[in-house]
């Protein structure tokens, strides 16, 4: 069931990261049970990925258990106007579900390439939608049991939920959405004009972990980057898109480090010339 020191820069978009001295990727929820009791029996730290796409893993690895919440973990199901889905399934995959039964608020999901876990866990958007609004219960394991918590209980804000603030880390495993009936047409057009604004404005030719930094209050992070000087920005292969200044992208050959001495330099003259703190949107994890 566990692989032990296994590669994590295979698993996310970035490429980069060392090993996870233990490493899981459950197909049922009784695998995920398991997987979380073997940590908490043994004492090892616990970390939950998902599709790695909004992930930078330092070099020297991380420490104790990853649980992956990926494709085997992924089914999904329509009913009425609630889409129903286990955390293992892509947004992509869900916003196109729901398309094909008529159901909109979804659209803005179409080209944000992680999973469904991950996105309830950061509360994760694009182009004014969000899925915390949508969300009406989460079902989570947690201290090796199985727990279902509404939405009134999630603590859904800019890039945050309740998930991100428990000390004992929680595994999401299945989420209610509840969706609005939409002709499909008006659904499919919304999608293809947000796909549209992606292609045309993100550096989709280059792998990167999305958005770099989170939006501070009354600003916007590329133009704060690009008035600061600091597009193509370049340290071994990590660089501040040409394209976008609000993404950092991997060019060649490169290191977490690279990356992490990237985002402090930007961070840094940001503060500098603006008296605007930059805080990473990334999650960063793991060890030097």
């Amino acid at each position: 069931m566990f692989l032990k020191n296994y590669p994590l820069a295979n698993l996310t978009s970035l490429g980069v990261g060392g090993p996870a001295d233990f490493f899981v990727q459950p197909s049922s929820l009784e695998e995920v049970v398991r997987a979380q009791r073997f940590a908490l029996e043994k004492g090892y730290p616990l970390t939950v990925i998902g599709y790695g796409t909004n992930l930078l893993i330092k070099d020297g690895g991380i420490r104790g258990v990853v649980v992956q919440i990926a494709a085997p973990f992924a089914k999904a199901k329509v009913d009425g106007t609630a889409l129903i889905a286990t955390t293992g399934c892509l947004l992509s995959s869900l916003s196109k579900l729901a398309l094909h039964h008529g159901l909109s608020g979804l659209e803005f999901a179409v080209g944000i390439p992680g999973g469904l876990g991950g996105a309830a866990f950061m509360n994760a958007g694009a182009y004014g939608g969000e899925i915390g609004p949508l969300v009406r219960s989460v079902q989570l394991v947690q201290d090796g049991v199985v727990k279902n918590w509404p939405r009134s209980e999630l603590s859904f804000a800019y890039r945050h939920s309740r998930f991100q603030q428990e000390t004992s880390t929680p595994i999401v495993t299945e989420v209610e959405l509840e969706l609005v009936p939409q002709k499909r047409e008006a659904i499919l057009q919304k999608m293809n004009d947000l796909q549209h604004q992606r292609r045309s404005k993100q550096p989709l030719e280059y792998p990167s972990a999305g958005s770099t930094f989170k939006r501070p209050p009354d600003h916007y992070v590329g133009p704060l980057i690009e008035k600061a000087g600091l597009k193509g920005l370049r340290i071994g292969g990590a660089e501040v898109s040409t394209k976008h200044a609000g993404f950092i992208v991997k060019t060649g050959e490169a290191t977490a480090r690279d990356f992490l001495e990237l985002i402090a330099t930007i961070q840094s003259v940001i503060w500098e010339k603006f008296g605007v703190r930059l805080e990473p949107e990334i999650r960063i994890l793991g060890e030097d």
